[in-house]
């Protein structure tokens, strides 16, 4: 089985002792998608970066999709509840409870 032993693809990578992760067709898709391409123009398939590297850059987008959904859902929340009337009487109940 084939490991990846590096090196990291981007110059002067200060990370030491750290896994390597190969830049697959897929990885090179999110980075063109994400514009990544225009600033690492020497990006192939089959090359390697450092994991932190490669979440730096490949990855770059993971906790804003997750962020985007958590506020969608928020919003969703809010638009529910503004939109259910309240029972007489029933609100202020809830609220000492």
């Amino acid at each position: 089985m084939k490991r990846n032993f590096g090196p990291c693809l981007i110059a002067n990578c200060a990370y030491e002792n750290v896994a390597f992760r190969l830049i697959t067709e897929l990885a090179y898709q999110k980075c063109l998608k994400a514009n990544m391409l225009e600033t690492y123009p020497y990006f192939e398939v089959g090359k390697q970066l450092c994991h932190q590297h490669y979440c730096k850059i490949v990855e770059s987008d993971r906790h804003k999709k997750r962020k985007l959904n958590d506020q969608e859902c928020s919003r969703k929340k809010v638009m529910h509840e503004e939109t259910q009337p309240v029972e007489e009487g029933k609100f202020f109940g809830i609220i000492y409870k």
